[in-house]
């Protein structure tokens, strides 16, 4: 049973990798695909998702609103066809464009997408209240600067009397002429701004409205709110209509929505920025994707406005750049070759002084280096005795360095004794062949060879006899062992043999004809002299201690079985 269960978890945790790399995204705009407001928020939802997931499947629709912003039997339509078509394709989040997208959600939500969740963005008019039973709802509210934009007018027209402000009849004018009443009500009460007219304006036809500005005054402005459609239903187009009102008006026309207004003969405002919209909504989404409560996410409250004006109006209405405030984006200004190529002139410059600075630096050092050299030459010419004499004294002394380091090298790895290597240069040895045998498997065999009852000899013919039975040997072992062999005095009585051998036995045959010999040979009046041997060959896993820990019991093994033989391992 354990093991069914951990198998479909292993299946399910890719499955839901996957899942989560691939999320079916749904984008809904309140407006047509052509609307640069819908194009510039869809630009910036695609921008931000396919920076964390590359492969998302979105799907985006229009709701066309402006067009059939009050047609019920279009919008059942529609609600039939997004549960028809998203009955295959589910999405996983939801993510909507201004206010009517909004409000369809908020109506229709848990009949066409159960449970998903939903963010939105671009709201101008919003009820908290609304979402009081909507817990995977989240998202950011547009807002409206009315009053940030009319406080604006009046700082750049001192002598502004009248504001005209458009709008339409459809629920979304009504929510803004709602807040121009207030503000109406509180401008009222404000000496300064008690002389300023609000107007609104929200019936009318196109035709009729562009009659009626020819006819405003020259202390008078226009704020565009937002207008969808006339009292005939003719639908309204801020790339097209909106620069016929501007060539009809006589005064300025300020807004808040930057992608629609800018470029079409409004000359700026307090603006928000439709791409900024979507990008900041999808960062929610991802976050919602990645794990993320919806209710851990508020609600943003507001949208950022800035400053961003057209500087070809601004100057049709001649109006005072410094006027502006400090932080403003000024569109279509022309730039001085300066301005236009700021970093260059400012790199050149730069540059152009660095360089003066070198050449009075070098300049300065050229003077310095001559008198520099001329001094210089005078002292090299008495210097070049001194290093002469110096070098030859140097010479003698390096090569009687040579010399003792030679003797002192050869001191310090050869036994007075014997001759032979000492106990160093034997350790040297046999760690370079192991080191060998572990690269290329180079066979070898280490043997210990310790001379019997050699205490004996002392104690019975004295030490010089000892001395002479330890250099005997060490003849013997030297003269009988192959080119490829080495010995050692490796202390004492006892000796190392590192030996090559390719037949098993080899060494074994070698060493005894060496105890042979040992034990034929003829020391003084030494009566006999014998000698015990252990050896040991190389294997894969073998280390310095390890192979002399063998070669030693060996050795061990021979003494204790009675001397004067070999005994391998």
């Amino acid at each position: 049973m354990l093991t069914r269960l951990l198998l479909v978890l292993f299946w399910l945790v890719p499955m839901a990798a996957f899942a989560q790399s691939h999320p079916t995204v749904l984008l809904l705009n309140s407006y047509d695909s052509q609307y640069p407001w819908s194009e510039a928020l869809t630009r910036g939802v695609k921008d931000e998702f396919s920076k964390t997931f590359p492969d998302y499947d979105l799907h985006v629709e229009y709701m066309d609103e402006r067009r059939f912003v009050d047609d019920e039997t279009y919008h059942h339509l529609l609600v039939d066809l997004l549960q028809y078509k998203y009955r295959r394709y589910t999405p996983e989040i939801i993510i909507t464009g201004d206010d009517l997208a909004y409000n369809f959600m908020l109506e229709h939500a848990e009949t066409l997408f159960p449970g998903t969740p939903v963010v939105f963005s671009g709201v101008n008019v919003f009820d908290p209240d609304a979402l009081k039973d909507k817990p995977n709802f989240t998202g950011i509210q547009e807002g409206m600067e009315i009053q940030g934009n009319l406080e604006l007018i009046t700082h750049l027209q001192p002598d502004v009397e009248r504001i005209v402000l458009l709008g339409d009849r459809t629920e979304l004018g009504r929510k803004m002429v709602e807040q121009v009443d207030a503000i109406k009500t509180q401008w009222e009460d404000d000496p300064e701004k008690a002389r300023i007219q609000l107007d609104v304006w929200d019936d009318f036809t196109l035709k009729g409205l562009n009659e009626r500005v020819k006819d405003l005054g020259e202390h008078t402005a226009i704020l565009m709110m937002a207008i969808h459609m006339d009292n005939d239903g003719n639908y309204f187009s801020y790339r097209h209509d909106l620069p016929l009102l501007a060539k009809h008006s006589p005064v300025p026309i300020y807004g808040m929505w930057g992608t629609l207004l800018i470029g079409n003969c409004v000359m700026g405002g307090l603006m928000n920025d439709p791409y900024q919209h979507g990008r900041n909504a999808t960062k929610m989404a991802i976050s919602i994707l990645n794990g993320t409560p919806v209710e851990a996410i508020p609600v943003k409250d507001k949208a950022a406005y800035a400053p961003v004006f057209d500087y070809r109006v601004l100057e049709n209405f001649q109006i005072d750049l410094a006027r502006l405030p400090p932080d403003s984006k000024i569109v279509g200004k022309p730039v001085s070759y300066y301005e236009e190529h700021m970093m260059l002139v400012n790199t050149t410059v730069a540059v152009v002084v660095v360089l003066l600075g070198i050449i009075s630096a070098l300049m300065v050092n050229i003077h310095q280096r001559r008198q520099a050299q001329k001094k210089l030459d005078e002292f090299n010419q008495t210097l070049e005795t001194l290093v002469e004499r110096r070098t030859r004294e140097l010479d003698a002394r390096n090569q009687e360095l040579r010399k003792a380091s030679t003797i002192m090298q050869s001191l310090a790895y050869t036994d007075p004794l014997t001759g032979l290597g000492n106990r160093r240069a034997g350790t040297s040895e046999l760690m370079a062949r192991i080191e060998r045998g572990e690269v290329d498997g180079s066979p070898f065999h280490v043997a210990l060879l310790d001379i019997d009852f050699f205490k004996q000899i002392n104690d019975t013919y004295g030490h010089p006899a000892g001395d002479a039975v330890l250099c005997a040997v060490g003849q013997v072992l030297r003269e009988n062992i192959r080119a490829a062999d080495r010995v050692f005095r490796w202390g004492g009585e006892e000796f190392l043999l590192l030996m090559t051998c390719q037949q098993a036995g080899e060494c074994t045959e070698m060493l005894q004809r060496l105890r042979s010999q040992i034990t034929r040979m003829s020391v003084d009046n030494v009566a006999r002299i014998t000698i015990s041997i252990g050896t040991a060959s190389f294997a894969d896993a073998d280390t310095f201690e390890s192979i002399l820990h063998r070669a030693d019991q060996a050795l061990y093994a021979a003494k204790h079985n009675g001397r004067d033989q070999v005994v391998a391992f």
